[in-house]
Order: C-alpha cells, then structure tokens, then sequence
C-alpha cells in the first residue's frame, strides 16, 4: 500500500517529536538516569573497587534467576505495550525476526556484527521494525552470550569510542553516527547494553551477559535499547 507522501511528512515529524520529547518521557518512566556526570571514559573503564561496581540488589536479582528461566523474547514481545503502541501509531512495520538477513542485525559494525552472527539460533533474536515509503528502520537484537563473547563486545565498543554510562545493572553504549558515506543527511545511531546474567543450561560457559544492541536510522537507538532491556528484566535499578 502506498503512503501519501503528506502523510509521510506528518509521520516524520510526529517521529521527530516521540524522539524528542517521547523518548525522555520513555526513560524516565522506567527509571533510568543516564545523566552525563555518571558517564564513563572509553579510557578509564569501571574499576571493581569503586563504590559504583559494588553488588546491586538489581545485580542479585540477575544472579538468582533460574538459570532455564533466561531466554530470549519473541519480537512481538520484544518491547512494552506502550512503546509497541506508540510504533503501530505510527505505523511502522514489525518485519519479525531477520536474524538469518545480511543487514537484519541491530549492529552494522562488522566486527559486532561478526559476533552476533556466531551466536546460537536458539540464543539471540533481531527485531526489525520499518516505515514503509521511507529509509526509517530500525533493529534490536537480543543475544545471551558467554563471557568471552561479552568481553570481546566491550573491546570493539572501548575502539570506537563509545560513550559508556552506567544503567540499572549494567553498561550501556552509545554511537553516534551521524551520517553516511552515501549521503550526509542518513542520521543512524547505535546504543548497546551489556549485563552480566546467569547461563542457561544449554550453554556450557562459566559466565554469561545478556548484550542487547539496536542500529536505528532517524532516531534515537538509546530508547529501543532501553525498554527492551527493561521488558525482558535485565536491567535492573
């Protein structure tokens, strides 16, 4: 079906305005404070002995789910209620999982994506949701990995000078791309958090994360990133 291109123009800026003003109401209502001042240096990652890497009762939260209890959503499921509302109103697509697609990842780093594609089936998911008539799409990827895979995650995250804050219980990352080389005008933004969480049964590692990743072209990566994190209960206080 193809959308009248007034009706594009007002989807934009009805976008523009959940980034902008939806997308704080959005944090603040799950409680998150990603306020600059507790922002960390790509350079001076978190030291054990600070009282911020302290054990959290979010973090014993984590720890004490039943191992078997830890899988992946379905991406029906994948956000709350309220932000899938807000995405349906705008009319934005839900194209499923593309976790098996070349570009259906919620990474376009190569070295990321290298890594989330080396992930079990069974054990991650790629959610991709689309504007129809506009290059406005935007992925998030759910993947439980061992603790290697985790620490190779934060190495290529610390390259690319990623912004790191601390959030609820783990870290979250953000990359600001803010153009292309086909075009200066492609605004695409990466937000990445990574959790420690107990492994499943299925995985024989002696210490897991739980590494949730969006890339969304027009908008703001942090909130989908976010409120997914905060749907599944890994993101903690």
């Amino acid at each position: 079906m193809r959308v009248p291109s007034r009706l594009l123009l007002s989807l934009s800026l009805c976008s523009a305005v959940v980034v902008g003003l939806g997308g704080c109401a959005v944090l603040e209502r799950l409680g998150v404070n990603v306020s600059p001042d507790r922002a960390l240096t790509a350079d001076a990652p978190l030291d054990s002995s600070s009282p911020e890497a302290e054990t959290s009762p979010a973090d014993e939260t984590l720890m004490e789910m039943a191992p078997e209890g830890l899988a992946v959503p379905g991406c029906d499921t994948l956000y709350s209620p309220e932000l899938t509302t807000a995405l349906l109103e705008e009319l934005r697509v839900n194209q499923g999982d593309t976790s098996e697609g070349a570009v259906g990842l919620g990474t376009t780093n190569p070295d990321l994506a290298g890594l989330l594609s080396a992930v079990r089936f069974d054990l991650k998911i790629s959610c991709t949701w689309y504007l129809p008539g506009s290059e406005s799409v935007s992925v998030t990827s759910i993947a439980i990995v061992g603790g290697d895979t985790a620490s190779s995650v934060e190495s290529v995250l610390r390259i690319l000078d990623a912004t790191q804050t601390r959030t609820g219980a783990g870290i979250l990352w953000d990359l600001d791309k803010p153009a292309s080389q086909e075009s200066p005008d492609f605004i695409a933004t990466e937000a990445h958090f990574l959790v420690d969480a107990p492994c499943p049964s299925s995985l024989a590692e002696a210490t897991c994360a739980v590494w949730v990743s969006t890339n969304r072209t027009f908008g703001q990566a942090q909130i989908l990133t976010v409120d997914a994190a905060n749907q599944m209960g890994i993101l903690g206080e």
